[in-house]
């Protein structure tokens, strides 16, 4: 076999080690548990309500949005505070990563409530997110 043959061909077999040990890190569900939380008192119909709890990563560029990691839709809560779960890949958190929480309430389809501030997704066992009406 010639010398750039040779090389070529070692080169394929690495390539090919690289996306094997890619390739078998298989998803792992890992859960994320917590409560979304009234800030004030508010009277909301809630045959009508829709909750949406996001997991994001923000550790995309500056200029991109923050990609979405996992998402719960709760439909018609019984009431607050609301128990949600979100399922992620454990292989999709790095150690030393930026990762949020966000919730949303909807209203007859109108966004009505939503957390302001940044939560940090991993800072406790159980985080509760802190909704508030938007003006």
């Amino acid at each position: 076999m010639s010398a750039p043959l040779l090389r070529r061909s070692m080169l394929a077999a690495s390539m090919l080690a690289t996306l094997a040990g890619c390739a078998s890190q298989q998803y792992q569900p890992q859960y994320l548990n917590g409560q979304v939380v009234l800030k004030q008192a508010a009277s909301l119909p809630l045959t009508t309500t829709l909750v949406r709890v996001r997991l994001l990563d923000d550790n995309t560029q500056a200029d991109a949005p923050a990609r979405l990691l996992a998402e719960q839709t709760l439909e018609k809560p019984a009431a607050f505070p609301l128990n949600f779960s979100l399922c992620y890949d454990k292989h999709a958190i790095q150690p030393g990563g930026s990762y949020s929480l966000q919730a949303q309430v909807y209203v007859d389809g109108e966004l009505r409530l939503q957390n302001t501030g940044r939560i940090n997704a991993f800072s406790v066992k159980q985080p509760q997110l802190q909704v508030e009406l938007i003006k």
